[in-house]
Order: C-alpha cells, then sequence, then structure tokens
C-alpha cells in the first residue's frame, strides 16, 4: 500500500509513503505533522466531518502557507488552491471486484469548496469509494485508524455502538442494509394495498349508474349510425346530379376551349399574311422611291449637259476676240517691265547702305534685352517656387483639417463606445454580490495575504482584480471561466502614508519573487515529455500565462494599484492557474486532454483544466458550461480596449490639431514669400520691359530697313520676274495667233466639248423615258399591295372578334364549372361531417344500393350498430328520395325522444370496468409480493443471526486470549445484553485486572482503559483482518511493562495486517519493519524513509 499527499495540511509539496509488509512506524518531533498522516488516512477514505480531522471547516485540509518574513523557518510557501491525497492498494489476489493489480483512490479538495473523488483516474462518488472500502474491510465502522483520544472513546461506547463494530468486522452490514430496504418495501407494499383497496370501493360505487347511461348511449348510438346511413343515401344522389352538372359544364368548357384554340390558329395566320402583304408594300414603296430619284438625277444631269453645251459655245466666239487683245497688251507690258527694272536696281543698292550703319545700335540694345530677360526668369522662377510653396502648405493645411475632422469623429464615436462598457461594467459588478450570497460579502482579494475576503464596507471604492491584469481579447470569456469570482474581487490596498505589511506582515520580496515565477509563458515542460510538449504546441495549446498576465509596474501604478498589490496578484494568479490550460477550440481541447491523459505517469499529480474561447471548461470526467450573457472580465477587456481607443483616438486628434497650426503657419509664410517673390518680379519685369521697349524700338527700326530692304529685293526680283513673263507672254500671244491663223489649237477643245455634249443629251433622254416607265408600272403593282393589305386586316379584325366572343362563352363555362365544383366541394364537406366518408367512399357503397335501417323497435337491443337490420337491395333501389326522408326524420325523432344522453358514458363504464379489474389484479399481485418479502427478511434475519453469531464467537475468544495476555492473572470476556435476541442485542465487556472486582470500566487506570480498548480493537482486527491498521500514539500512557506486553500483541498483528504505527517509544520503533522520519521547516512537512532491517546490518 502507498500514500500520496500533495498541498494536504502542512505537507505543501508531493510526498508518498510506499508502505511495507509488516509494522511501519511514523516518527518525529511534537507538532511536525504525524497524525497529518493518519488524518489524510481519513479523509481519502471519505471522511466527512472537518472536527474528526482537526480542523474547523473541510477548507483547513489545504495547505494555508507558511514561512512568516521574519520568521527565521525559511523561505516563504504560497497557499495552494488545493488538496489531493492519493491512496493505492495492492489487488493482486483479486480481493476487490475492480479488475486491475493496482487500485487508486484519490480526492481533491479545491479552495472554492469543490470535492472530486477517482477510482483508478475516472471519477467517482463518495458511496462508490465506501462500497469498494467495505469489500476491503475497510468499513467507516472498522475503527480501522485510531487517533489520539480515541481508545477511550471505544471503551465507553454503546452496547449498540460496540455491536456496531463486529457486525461490520463479520460483514453484516450489507445484509442490514438489505434487511432495512425489505423493510420498507413491505411497509410500501401494505401502504399500497390499502390504498387500492379503497380506489376498488370507490369504482364499485361508480359502476351502477354508469351501466344506466352507457345502455342509453348505446341505443343512441344504433339511431345515429342509421340518420347517418339515410344521410348518406341523400348525399349520394345529390351527388349523382351534382356530377351530372359538372360533367355537362366540363364539356362545354372544353368545346369553348377547343374553339377558342382554332379561332387563335386562324388568327396567327392572317395576322402572318398581313405581315407578307406589308413587307411586300414596304419594298415597292422602297423600290417606287429610289425609282423617282434616279429619274430626277437623270434629269438633273441632262440640264446641266445642255449648259456646258452653251458655254463650250460661248466660249470659242469670244476666244477669238481675246487672242488679238492679248499679243497687243503682251508687247506693250514687256517694254514696261524693263523700264521697271532698272529703277529697282538703283533703290536697292541705297538700301544696303542704310542697314549695315544700324547694325551696330541693333547689337547693343540686344545685349540690354538678354540681360534684363535673365533677370525677369530668376524673378520668375523664385514666384513660381514660393507659389508651388504656398500651394503644399495650402495642401497640406486642408489635409490636417480633414483629419482634425476625422480624428473628433472617431474620439467621440470611442468615447461613446467606453462609457458604454464601462455603465455595463458597472452593472455586472453591481450584480455579483447578489449572486455570492452564498458567500455572504462581495469577494475582495487581499493583495498581502492572496485570500477574498469581505468587502461590504469598502469594495465599492476599491480597484479589483481585473483592473490587475492584462487578457488576450480573444480568450477574455475563457479566462473569466478560469479566474471566476477571481476577477472581479477587489483589491485590499492599505491607506495612504501605510505600508503594505500591516495587514498580515511584510512578507517580504523573495516570496513575490519566487510566485512570479510560477506564472511562466511556457508550458510545464518539467512535468511532461518533451514528445507531450511539442504536440500540445502543435494543437495550439496555451498556457495560461500566456492568455492572463499581470500589468507592467508602469501600467498599473497608473491604474493606482502599487508593486506589493500587484506581486500577490501575480502570485494569486499563479495559484490560480495551476495545471489552467486554453485551446483555441473544443475538439483542440478534447485531443489535449486525451494526450495528458496517455502521460498519467509525468502528470499523476496535475488536474488539467482546459478552457476554450467560448468559456467552457473541459476536464478529463467532465464539461463545465459558462454562464450566458458577458462576463465582467469580457466587459473590462472590452472596456480597457475601448479605454485605449480612446487614448489613441484623442492623442490623433491633438497630433491633428498642432498639424494644423504648423500647416497654417506654413501657408502664411508661404503666401509672405510668394509676395515677396512677386514684388521682385514686379521690379525685374519693369527693367526687363524698358530694355525690352528699346530693343523692340530698335529691332522695329531694324526690321523696318531690313523689310525695306527685302522689299526693294522682291520688287527688283518681282521687275526681273516681269521682264520674263513679258518676254514669255509676249511670245505665248505670238505662238496662240499663228496657231490659230493656221486653223490648230484650242478652238478644237471647245468644238469636241459641244459635240460631246449633245451626244451625252440624247442618252439622257432616252434613261429618263425608261425610268418613267418602270415609275408607272411600280405604282400599279404597289395599288394592288395596298388592296390586299386592308382584305387581310378586315379579316384579321374579323378573327379578333370571333376569338374575344368564344373567350367570353369560355369564360362563362368556366365560371359554371367552378360553380358546380364548388357545390362539389360543399357536399364533400357535409358527407365528410356527416357520414365521416369522402366522396369516392360516398359514391362506391351507394351509387347502385342504398342500405336504408328497419325501424327502430324491431331492432335488436344487443345488436351492434353496424350490424342493424336493412332493407334489401331492391327496397333500396325502389325507395324515392322523398321516401328516404320522411324515415331520416323519424329516427331523429326517435333520437330526440330519448332526451338528454351521455356521449361518454359507454367509454367510461368500459374503462371503469376494466381499471376495477387492474385494481383487483394489482391487490392480488402487491399480496404475493408481500409474501415473497417476508420470506426474503427471515432468510436474511437468519443469515445475520449465524454471521453474527460467529463473528462473536471468534473476537470473543481472541479477546480472552489478548486480555490474558494484557493482563496477566485477568479475566475479560464478551457476551450480549440479551442472549434471546441475537438480532438486535447488544455487546458488553466484562474486564477484570487481576486483584481487581470492578464493575464499572471507567473505575480503571488510563493505562488499563487503553490496554482493554487496544484488547477489544486487536480482538477483532485478528479474527475479521483488514488490509491495514493505522495507531496514533496509542502506547503513550503505558509504563515499559504494559508496553512490552502490548507490543508483543501489536507484532503478533504486523504479521497478519500491515500496520502503521505513528509512536515516540524507541521500543515501538525497534519492532518496525520500517521508519518513516516527519520533520517540519517553514511550516512545511517533509519526510525520510530507512528500513530498519538494513540498520541492523550496518550495526
Amino acid at each position: 500500500m502507498s500514500l500520496t499527499l500533495r498541498g494536504f495540511k502542512s505537507f505543501a509539496s508531493a510526498t508518498t509513503f510506499e508502505f511495507t509488509p509488516g509494522i511501519n512506524a511514523v516518527v518525529g518531533p511534537n507538532g511536525s505533522g504525524k497524525s497529518n498522516v493518519l488524518d489524510a488516512l481519513a479523509w481519502v477514505m471519505g471522511e466527512q466531518g472537518a472536527k474528526s480531522l482537526r480542523g474547523g471547516s473541510m477548507k483547513d485540509v489545504i495547505f494555508a502557507g507558511s514561512g512568516e518574513a521574519g520568521s527565521g523557518d525559511g523561505a516563504q510557501r504560497a497557499p495552494l488552491g488545493r488538496a489531493k491525497v492519493t491512496l493505492t492498494f495492492d489487488n493482486s489476489d483479486g480481493t476487490l471486484s475492480i479488475p486491475a493489480d493496482r487500485v487508486q483512490i484519490s480526492r481533491t479538495m479545491f479552495r472554492s469548496g469543490g470535492s472530486e473523488y477517482e477510482i483508478n483516474g475516472s471519477p467517482a462518488r463518495l458511496a462508490d469509494i465506501q462500497d469498494l472500502l467495505s469489500e476491503a474491510g475497510l468499513g467507516q465502522q472498522m475503527h480501522v485508524l485510531v487517533g489520539q483520544g480515541q481508545l477511550d472513546a471505544v471503551l465507553h461506547a454503546t452496547a449498540q455502538q460496540r455491536r456496531d463494530m463486529i457486525e461490520q468486522a463479520a460483514g453484516v452490514v450489507k445484509y442490514r442494509r438489505r434487511q432495512e430496504k425489505t423493510s420498507r418495501k413491505l411497509e410500501s407494499v401494505a401502504s399500497n394495498i390499502t390504498r387500492l383497496s379503497d380506489l376498488v370501493a370507490e369504482l364499485d360505487s361508480q359502476l351502477q349508474p354508469l351501466s344506466e347511461q352507457a345502455e342509453s348511449a348505446a341505443t343512441a348510438r344504433q339511431l345515429q349510425a342509421r340518420i347517418r346511413q339515410l344521410e348518406a343515401v341523400l348525399l349520394a344522389r345529390q351527388l349523382g346530379v351534382l356530377q351530372a352538372e359538372q360533367a355537362q359544364a366540363l364539356a362545354s368548357e372544353a368545346e369553348g376551349t377547343r374553339r377558342a384554340e382554332t379561332l387563335k390558329e386562324q388568327l396567327e395566320a392572317a395576322r402572318t399574311a398581313s405581315a407578307k402583304h406589308q413587307q411586300e408594300q414596304n419594298r415597292l414603296n422602297a423600290e417606287v422611291t429610289a425609282c423617282q430619284k434616279a429619274v430626277s438625277t437623270l434629269r438633273e444631269s441632262a440640264a446641266r449637259v445642255r449648259t456646258v453645251q452653251s458655254i463650250a459655245t460661248e466660249r470659242v466666239r469670244t476666244y477669238r476676240v481675246e487672242l488679238t487683245e492679248a499679243t497687243a497688251a503682251a508687247r506693250a507690258g514687256y517694254e514696261r517691265a524693263l523700264e521697271l527694272l532698272e529703277e529697282r536696281r538703283e533703290e536697292a543698292e541705297r538700301a544696303v547702305e542704310s542697314y549695315a550703319s544700324f547694325e551696330e545700335r541693333y547689337d547693343a540694345a540686344l545685349k540690354n534685352v538678354e540681360k534684363a530677360a535673365s533677370e525677369v526668369a530668376q524673378t520668375e522662377r523664385a514666384s513660381g517656387e514660393a507659389a508651388q510653396s504656398r500651394a503644399r502648405a495650402q495642401a497640406q493645411l486642408d489635409a490636417a483639417r480633414a483629419a482634425v475632422v476625422e480624428a473628433t469623429r472617431a474620439y467621440a464615436a470611442a468615447a461613446e463606445r467606453a462609457a458604454t462598457l464601462r455603465e455595463a461594467l458597472g452593472q455586472s459588478l453591481g450584480e455579483e454580490p447578489a449572486e455570492l450570497d452564498a458567500e455572504s460579502a462581495e469577494a475582495v482579494f487581499d493583495p498581502e495575504t492572496g485570500e477574498l475576503m469581505d468587502s461590504s464596507s469598502e469594495g465599492a471604492s476599491l480597484p479589483r482584480v481585473l483592473d490587475a491584469v492584462q487578457i488576450d481579447p480573444e480568450y477574455a470569456r475563457a479566462a473569466s471561466a478560469a479566474l471566476t469570482s477571481l476577477a472581479t474581487a477587489a483589491l485590499s490596498v492599505p491607506v495612504e502614508g501605510a505600508e503594505v505589511s500591516h495587514l498580515r506582515g511584510d512578507k517580504g520580496d523573495e516570496s513575490n519573487e519566487s510566485a512570479a515565477k510560477e506564472l511562466s509563458t511556457e508550458l510545464p515542460e518539467t512535468t511532461l515529455p518533451e514528445s507531450c510538449t511539442a504536440e500540445l504546441r502543435e494543437l495550439g495549446i496555451r498556457p495560461a500565462t500566456e492568455i492572463i498576465e499581470p500589468l507592467s509596474e508602469d501600467a498599473a501604478a497608473l491604474a493606482g494599484i502599487d508593486e506589493h498589490a500587484l506581486a500577490r496578484v501575480t502570485a494569486a494568479l499563479g495559484e490560480r492557474l495551476v495545471g489552467v490550460l486554453f485551446a483555441p477550440d473544443a475538439a483542440s481541447a478534447e485531443q489535449a486532454l486525451h494526450l495528458l491523459a496517455e502521460n498519467t505517469l509525468a502528470v499523476q499529480r496535475t488536474i488539467w483544466r482546459i478552457f476554450d474561447p467560448a468559456g467552457t471548461e473541459h476536464t478529463r470526467y467532465s464539461l463545465l458550461y459558462p454562464a450566458e450573457g458577458a462576463s465582467p472580465l469580457e466587459l473590462a477587456a472590452a472596456y480597457r480596449a475601448a479605454s485605449q481607443v480612446v487614448t489613441r483616438t484623442r492623442a490623433e486628434l491633438d497630433e491633428a490639431e498642432q498639424s494644423v497650426q504648423q500647416a497654417q503657419t506654413a501657408a502664411e509664410s508661404a503666401v509672405e514669400a510668394e509676395r515677396e517673390a512677386a514684388k521682385a518680379a514686379g521690379v525685374a519685369s519693369a527693367e526687363h520691359a524698358r530694355a525690352r521697349a528699346q530693343a523692340e524700338s530698335l529691332e522695329a527700326s531694324a526690321q523696318n530697313i531690313q523689310n525695306e530692304r527685302a522689299r526693294l529685293n522682291e520688287r527688283l526680283t518681282a521687275a526681273e520676274e516681269s521682264v520674263a513673263e513679258a518676254r514669255t507672254a509676249y511670245e505665248s500671244a505670238r505662238t496662240r495667233e499663228d496657231s490659230y491663223l493656221a486653223g490648230t489649237g484650242e478652238q478644237a477643245p471647245a468644238a469636241k466639248i459641244e459635240r460631246r455634249a449633245q451626244r451625252l443629251g440624247e442618252v439622257l433622254a432616252e434613261q429618263v423615258s425608261e425610268r418613267e416607265q418602270q415609275l408607272h408600272e411600280l405604282s400599279g403593282a404597289l395599288k394592288n399591295a395596298q388592296e390586299g393589305l386592308t382584305s387581310t386586316n378586315d379579316e384579321v379584325q374579323d378573327l379578333l372578334a370571333a376569338h374575344a366572343a368564344a373567350l367570353t362563352l369560355l369564360a362563362r363555362t368556366q365560371t359554371e364549372a367552378a360553380r358546380v365544383q364548388e357545390r362539389v366541394q360543399a357536399l364533400a364537406e357535409r358527407a365528410r361531417l356527416v357520414t365521416g366518408l369522402t366522396l369516392e367512399q360516398l359514391e362506391e357503397e351507394y351509387s347502385e344500393q342504398l342500405p336504408v335501417d328497419v325501424p327502430a323497435e324491431e331492432a335488436s337491443e344487443n345488436s351492434a350498430p353496424e350490424n342493424t337490420a336493412t332493407e334489401t337491395a331492391s327496397e333500396t333501389a325502389e325507395a324515392s328520395t322523398e321516401s328516404v326522408r320522411a324515415r331520416l326524420k323519424a329516427t331523429r325523432a326517435e333520437l330526440d325522444a330519448l332526451g338528454a344522453i351521455n356521449p361518454l358514458a359507454l367509454e367510461e363504464y368500459e374503462a371503469l370496468s376494466e381499471r376495477h379489474a387492474y385494481l383487483n389484479q394489482q391487490i392480488e399481485d402487491l399480496k404475493a409480493t408481500r409474501r415473497d418479502l417476508n420470506t426474503v427478511m427471515d432468510e436474511v434475519s437468519s443469515h445475520i443471526a449465524e454471521v453474527f453469531t460467529a463473528a462473536m464467537d471468534d473476537i470473543n475468544t481472541h479477546y480472552r486470549r489478548i486480555f490474558e495476555t494484557l493482563f496477566p492473572g485477568g479475566e475479560g470476556h464478551l457476551e450480549l445484553d440479551d442472549p434471546s435476541d441475537p438480532l438486535n442485542s447488544g455487546v458488553e465487556i466484562h474486564a477484570r485486572p487481576a486483584g481487581k472486582k470492578v464493575k464499572r470500566l471507567s473505575l480503571l487506570s488510563g493505562g488499563e482503559r487503553s490496554l482493554a480498548s487496544l484488547a477489544l480493537l486487536i480482538a477483532i482486527y485478528m479474527s475479521r483482518p483488514s488490509p491495514f491498521y493505522a495507531l496514533d500514539e496509542v502506547e503513550a500512557a503505558l509504563d515499559d511493562r504494559n508496553l512490552s506486553r502490548l507490543l508483543q500483541v501489536i507484532g503478533e498483528l504486523g504479521e497478519r495486517s500491515q500496520l502503521i504505527v505513528v509512536t515516540h517509544q524507541k521500543r515501538t520503533m525497534q519492532i518496525a519493519e520500517t521508519l518513516y522520519g516527519v520533520s517540519m521547516r517553514g511550516g512545511v512537512s517533509t519526510v525520510l524513509s530507512q528500513q530498519m532491517e538494513e540498520l541492523r546490518e550496518l550495526l
């Protein structure tokens, strides 16, 4: 057997006791934590009383921290958030019903108050743990754990309590429970029989009146069936009439539809023919138009030819006169050109002389102009640069102003968002105290102790833990679920001017640093294999401290949180977030849990809790979903983000306003620079204008001279050309004159043109005649096409009128058919309500034969409604509608004569009869069950008596022998206080040491009472052994002689069972096989083990 403690009382670190067979002694100084080992055994085995564990509440079993600053006891240890104890049994012999060689029982206690049980790593209930321990002989009444001061309680137990101890050892408890269960069942059976008998008597009083009502209801049901049959006959005949009308209406509708379709086809054919006539007319119109255009064109061409012929004749007549005059004029012009050429040569010579003297003055003026132009270009360049600077500054100013507008809008939106979130956060925090009524006050986190305290008086004005941490927004909901109430707990901070240490004393900074080191941003590689850690990272698993981090010192100072409070918050986070991981989704969380389960040996002391972004807590055996709505932590994260946005937008707004001022200053400077540049440019332009005016004046003069020179050169050239032209004209005139006089030359083309025009006119006249004939023919064809189109359109109109009339008739036919269909549907609805039949069923059953019931007085009272007498088929066929209606009226009168009828009487009578029979059968079954239970009770009682008697004899035998060993010459035995009732009699102890006659055991000395109590317990242990026993300083009150006797008995017991003895006696240590030394330093217990056999070999 082995025992592992982690965080249990003074055992802060994981401590394992590997107990060996035989006697195991636990030794150590007072207060070192030896008795905590027995408390751990009792706690893991299901102890529910805090006082039995020497505490005020069950939370006291969790390590509460140690090592106060200045105590000199070593390093500080922060309080832990949970305690866990694991008890391991060797089940290789199959004593327990679990199919495993090793059976582990674990119990975990959280500081929040939750408790978990596990069997071999699987979640279990307390009842499961207790049943399993009972199988191993470790029941609650077995007293396998004997603590300090419990021996006297065993000795002073009542007779019934001592009987319970013996029954527990004998294994009778489960039979007692079965007996109690059977007794409760007998009481329940008797109560049920009485209740059922009352119900049967009540039903008997109800059946008689119901039988009369049921008879009337049966008669009424027969008459109602007859009425339904007669109404069905009438409906069937009405259906036949309506079906004939409907068939006629449908035939008319079909004829109308066919007629409309025929007219529609004829209308489409007429429209097609009309379209063809229209196309033919359009083609003829196009040809007539083209022919008319051609005739017009030909007539215009003939007119132009006649005009050309007239012009050619006139030109031939006038050409002769012009030729003579041109010859004379050419001679005179030649002579004048020679005189003018001489004058132009003289003027050119004079102009060349004037131009040479003026060129020098013009070059000097040109240099002045170039200098002034350079100055003007420089000032214009400066002015352009100033204008560009002004434009850039203006653009920057406009952009800065736009940025101010945008930043103002963003700042207003962010401020509104922050105000909304702040209000929601305030409301959420204001509701939490009501939700924590179970704790009687709102939680306040004390940063000096790491504990939650009452804040009813000051919590509302204190900062909260959520103000001291920063959280990944993606996991805000998950972080809220992981921190639970710690997130909204207020920080208990000192008053101004006082040190933080005033609450619990200054604990120093070393514990703060060690607590902060627990907030590692890495996965716990020290407790997991490297392969497991790598796979967790591949799944996206992140440790809690990557998601939830304390604020930096600067950020905490801005939030009003001092460094001591921040360090305690860091320590609290380290404790609360042990074993907490975060997953990107639920599937990754489940995969991670399976992966951690496969590495149980490496992480067996850690309970992993994995949270997904939705806030769902995944553990190995459960899922815990978060509450609906946003948590205060989510609201705080959103508010913090909104506050950062407000700060950022405020800074951007200030920066934008500063940029506007800078841009406005730069724009004003640029305008001033542009103004100065413009002024300089004006001065330079004036200088340039003056120089330019002077240069232009000279240039104008030079240009005038140049122009004059050029004009004279042109006139000279023109004169020379005039002389040449006059000579050429004169020679050409002489040549034309000679040619004309010879009868050749230019008069031949004119005559040719005249003759060609005459022939072209004749051809055009013939073409005009042909086109006019074609136009006449096309006009006749067009007239015929128009007449055909008119006829087709008239036919289309007639067909349209006929089609409209057919559609109107079809609509009336369809309306009539719809009206008949509505009557048929109304008839179907009436048939369904009256007879419960559809039209098809009605037509099928009553189309040929219409059954009609015979008069009601001839019907048998015992016949069923569906088997009533009916007329023959021939009588039904011959019956008229009026006779059917008369029979229907008579039958209704018979039904009315019955008066008020309870339509449910028959069903109620049948139901009550069935229930009456059922209850009588139930009474008989319960009586049989009572007989069986009495038989079982007798068998169980007999078995309990046999088992208890055998156990009592064995224990009494061992008690006599052990008492004689512990009290030589003394006498002790056990007996029943009522031997006639072995099932319920208590057990009395008779103990008489040698030489004493005592009647009350309380009169014995302290040592004698301890020995007497131990004698009873050891007698029980030896007769019905358990896997182990634990004794806590039971020999403390004994002297050496009595101690020797007790150690002899304990040694004998150690040969049968495993013993754990907490002791200060050296002689007890000497008989032990294994010593466990417990010591304490800094409030933390540590253990050393030593095999005594090894020491004996060394000594």
